[in-house]
């Protein structure tokens, strides 16, 4: 993966080993973070977006059939598990 900024332009090259090109990757999962080539957050963004709107619907869903207390529960073992 090649990283660079609006100032500084990619550069077009190819790495090869074994024969083999050596595909350039736009972003990457790396220790839980999507990391883009520009180092920007919009890729780890979108993802934690996806996944904190599948928390909201469950919680949302479940709300009338449980108790206060199982829904914070809920809360801290779903959404803020997500934030963290």
């Amino acid at each position: 993966m090649q990283f660079y900024t609006n100032h500084h332009k990619k550069l077009d090259f190819q790495i090869s080993a074994n024969d083999l090109i050596i595909t350039n990757a736009t972003s990457i999962n790396f220790l839980g973070l999507q990391l883009d080539n520009k180092l920007t957050w919009k890729a780890y963004s979108s993802e934690l977006v996806i996944k904190l709107n599948k928390a909201c619907y469950a919680i949302r869903a479940i709300k009338p059939l449980v108790s206060q207390k199982v829904l914070i529960s809920i809360y801290y073992s779903y959404f803020h598990s997500v934030l963290v």
